[in-house]
């Protein structure tokens, strides 16, 4: 009788995680940057926007994105609370940051 609790209590709790990773990219983000080295994790892209998550790590993951960015030749122009603002040639870029949880940003970029 306490193996069938088990096994029932098991596929309850893959079915769950498993729902949430299928349906919830935030939480795909998340388990790709526990279990690989990498800083920033790409959630969705499309046309102009892309979705990008990094871990806090007491500021760290904010500089992160940041430096990834810049590193893409982008320039810095101003900064409005969590929005950033970047500029290459005839090209701007508009940076949202937001706080996932209290581990983890996540930063739309928005090309104009």
């Amino acid at each position: 009788m306490k193996w069938k609790w088990a096994i029932v209590i098991f596929t309850g709790i893959l079915l769950v995680t498993g729902t949430l990773l299928a349906f919830n990219g935030h939480v795909r983000g998340a388990a790709k940057l526990a279990l690989t080295t990498s800083p920033i994790v790409t959630l969705s892209s499309a046309d102009d926007t892309t979705t990008v998550m990094a871990k806090v790590n007491d500021g760290a993951g904010f500089q992160d994105v940041l430096s990834h960015v810049e590193a893409d030749g982008w320039i810095f122009e101003e900064q409005v609370g969590s929005m950033f603002l970047y500029s290459k040639g005839e090209e701007s870029l508009v940076i949202m940051l937001k706080m996932w949880t209290n581990q983890y940003i996540v930063a739309e970029m928005t090309k104009g």
